[in-house]
């Protein structure tokens, strides 16, 4: 699996022959050249089977190829897919080698997208070589045109002139590719053209009116020739053309460039395409052409790769966390052991100490108590939550008592006075008709929660026996509620007593009026579960 993503298998198709390269690591390894003929095509599956399961790239020099320049909506995700594969459709209807190649956006209102167009028009010289590759079940990484690599030579050697025309001698013949600002846009194979000055210029002459008439250029462009060669032959030829043509011209050699890629120059003297073929061993991606029926076996095993490296990277990972928690547990434990040395060294010498310690005066069994005693005091409640969730159970059943004041303590006085004298009736201290308290065995060492309550009747008109009954249904609510201990009226709502005698005029009803009906309450709760009192039993 390792091996197989350092090693490729670049081929370079042509109609004469096929050219394989093997590299590794991105280094040429081997090449070999099959003729397009049935010893050739046998000699290459021989190979193949030498090379089982190795990405091949397959480089197509032909001379049918076919280039539109045109302008589509500027979208994203599905509809850009489906909108390109429309176009490709309408442009290459039963063509299966085609692509679309994003060349820039327009800076205009609409910033359409601009897309190149390619396909080859006759694949009859690719045909065999395909089989062969299919029944091999080699992995067909993709299908690229050799001038989509003739512009990445071209951005790296950074030549930036606006309008190039390059010019190259190949295997195949000369091939002519015209860029525009680093981007192609189109290229055409001259088989069997010399590479005469003459010659030169005549096809430099055509391939210029071919690209004014597709208004890729104007009649007055400027373009820059641009000539290939390994030992600087074309200098002097660049030179007469560019004389007879009027326009500039510059010759690259490309020694320092095959010497970068770590290539002989006789190599690249005597098969040009091998360049091209190190550009796409090198990692530089370019368009590709096969349809995905054809690359599915390269998808498929590439995601097995992913899937391979992700979980070697998840096993390193788990070493390494394995690793990192070993350590800490040997750090801990030999932590672990020294403080249990330091534990036992400090409880030695507190026991030195504390034999000279004096003996203390307080039992143990006094010092249990006190502990128990602390431990209960803190379980007793210290806030009146409970005292007023009782009386607002109670309130709900009398809507019509208003709750003026509440005074919650905690005492083991249950015989507690209320010091509040405003709401007081004159000659009521304590009602005449209070609720018998029932008998309480009072522990003196228990905390009661002990309220007492104020309240009166809302929208009272004078109708004393209403009241008398609504303060009576609040004490009953009260006494209802397991949680109460007792209930105890300080004060009802009225004097009912026969003692108090009548004052008041009945000449002027308008003159009289009606004391608020208020009354007072004493109420007292159980002791938390497990710590209630015995109660009396009534005589």
């Amino acid at each position: 699996m390792l091996k197989s993503a350092l090693t490729k298998l670049v081929l370079c198709a042509t109609a004469q022959h096929l050219l394989v390269g093997y590299w590794y690591a991105r280094k040429l390894q081997d090449q070999q050249l099959f003729a397009n003929d049935i010893a050739g095509h046998q000699a290459f599956a021989e190979y193949l089977q030498q090379h089982p399961a190795m990405p091949v790239y397959l480089i197509a020099d032909a001379a049918e190829e076919d280039y539109r320049l045109e302008k589509i909506p500027h979208t994203s995700g599905t509809a850009k897919n489906e909108l390109i594969s429309r176009k490709l459709s309408q442009f290459y209807r039963g063509l299966e080698y085609r692509t679309a190649y994003f060349v820039t956006r327009e800076l205009d209102k609409r910033k359409d997208d601009q897309y190149l167009f390619v396909a080859l028009n006759n694949t009859d010289f690719l045909q065999d070589w395909m089989k062969i590759i299919q029944a091999q079940s080699a992995h067909l990484a993709g299908v690229h045109l050799l001038p989509m690599l003739s512009q990445v030579l071209v951005k790296k050697l950074k030549l930036t002139a606006p309008h190039i025309l390059l010019c190259e001698k190949l295997s195949s013949g000369l091939r002519q590719t015209y860029l525009h600002n680093g981007r192609l846009r189109m290229s055409r194979l001259l088989p069997n053209v010399p590479m005469l000055a003459g010659q030169l210029g005549a096809e430099i002459e055509k391939t210029r009116l071919y690209l004014v008439s597709q208004r890729f250029i104007t009649r007055d462009t400027s373009l820059n020739l641009v000539l290939f060669s390994v030992d600087g032959s074309t200098q002097a030829l660049g030179e007469k053309v560019s004389q007879e043509q009027a326009i500039p011209c510059t010759d690259v050699n490309l020694t320092t460039v095959a010497k970068k890629l770590s290539l002989p120059a006789k190599l690249i003297e005597q098969m040009p395409e091998l360049l091209h073929m190190q550009l796409l061993a090198s990692g530089y991606k370019v368009d590709n052409l096969a349809p995905e029926k054809l690359t599915k076996t390269y998808q498929f095993n590439q995601l097995k790769r992913l899937i391979y490296i992700a979980a070697l990277s998840i096993t390193m990972l788990g070493l390494v966390a394995a690793g990192v928690l070993f350590y800490q547990g040997v750090a801990y434990q030999s932590k672990y052991k020294i403080a249990l040395a330091d534990t036992a060294a400090e409880q030695h010498k507190y026991d030195e100490v504390a034999k000279n310690f004096p003996v203390t005066t307080i039992g143990a069994d006094d010092l249990k108590l006190a502990v128990e005693l602390d431990k209960t005091l803190a379980t007793y409640p210290k806030s009146p939550r409970r005292m007023m969730q009782v009386v607002s159970a109670a309130l709900e059943k009398v809507p019509e008592i208003q709750l003026n004041r509440l005074r919650w303590t905690l005492t083991n006085d249950v015989k507690i006075q209320d010091t509040d004298n405003m709401t007081k009736l004159a000659g009521n201290e304590v009602s005449a008709n209070a609720t018998a308290l029932p008998a309480i065995a009072i522990d003196a060492n228990q905390l009661y929660e002990l309220a007492l309550v104020t309240g009166e009747i809302t929208g009272f008109t004078g109708d004393y026996r209403s009241a008398l009954d609504s303060t009576h249904k609040l004490v009953a609510a009260l006494n209802a509620n397991p949680q109460v201990a007792m209930v105890e009226v300080l004060q009802e709502p009225v004097n009912v007593s026969s003692f108090v005698s009548l004052q008041g005029s009945t000449t002027d009803e308008q003159t009289v009026q009606v004391q608020p009906a208020i009354f007072k309450l004493k109420l007292m709760l159980k002791l938390p579960e497990g710590k209630a009192a015995a109660r009396v039993k009534s005589p």
